[in-house]
């Protein structure tokens, strides 16, 4: 019987730690019992522990939320990937989308219906990048936008990331755009979207949701606005 969550004019995210997934030894097993023998094999090849926490327990949020969503069983629902990796359902056929990201021992499962979504989260703690890299990254106004952050640069740049990151795994187009000419305005309202020079006249129907999830994680979820209302955004842990 299928679910009726997550509502048309929502999306849901959960947020999951891996230590305490990786601590506990049942969830691990059960999320090794889910995984194909494919999954199994990209689990084994990691060679540190933290990477195959964040990724067993990805394969088991994502099975157990779509599970839920299409009220089927975590382990009867079929998995594939798209051409740039965007995780998606292959069987049954469905209206639901979810994207998985992780870093830094944070792991979040974004669903929604009838809307592509997309998530991405990324460790504030990180090494700096080179400063001269922001041009290629950031349109004009965000790279100025960038620069007046003084000390904070670094934060404002994973910021404008974030958001472009979240925005091209909903698209399933990985990073083959020009990310310079996707411009962001962040205020206190949130973010809105905006395209330059290639992609001028892109559609730019998305709505965003940014937020900390911790004091070193910065996270964004982007999805299409079908019919052009914004909906609603829930963050809960898993």
């Amino acid at each position: 019987m299928t679910s009726s969550w997550p509502a048309a004019g929502e999306v849901c995210a959960f947020v999951s730690d891996a230590a305490a997934f990786a601590a506990d030894r049942e969830r691990v097993t059960r999320a090794l019992d889910w995984m194909t023998p494919v999954e199994r094999t990209r689990h084994d090849r990691f060679r540190h522990d933290a990477d195959r926490a964040m990724f067993a327990l990805g394969r088991l949020m994502a099975r157990t939320l779509v599970g839920r969503a299409l009220g089927i069983d975590p382990g009867s629902w079929a998995w594939r990937e798209g051409p740039h990796g965007r995780p998606e359902i292959d069987r049954p056929a469905t209206d639901l989308h979810f994207n998985l990201s992780h870093s830094a021992g944070l792991v979040i499962c974004a669903l929604a219906r009838g809307r592509a979504v997309g998530v991405d989260v990324e460790d504030l703690a990180r090494r700096a990048p080179d400063l001269a890299i922001v041009p290629r990254y950031c349109s004009p106004a965000e790279a100025d936008d960038v620069h007046a952050h003084g000390d904070r640069w670094r934060d404002r740049f994973l910021t404008y990331w974030t958001l472009k990151e979240a925005y091209l795994k909903a698209r399933g187009v990985g990073i083959s755009l020009p990310l310079s000419d996707i411009s962001f305005t962040v205020d206190a309202r949130g973010a809105t979207i905006a395209f330059e020079r290639s992609l001028a006249g892109a559609d730019d129907r998305w709505a965003f949701h940014i937020w900390q999830p911790g004091a070193r994680h910065l996270a964004a979820i982007a999805t299409e606005m079908t019919d052009g209302t914004r909906p609603t955004f829930s963050v809960q842990p898993f």
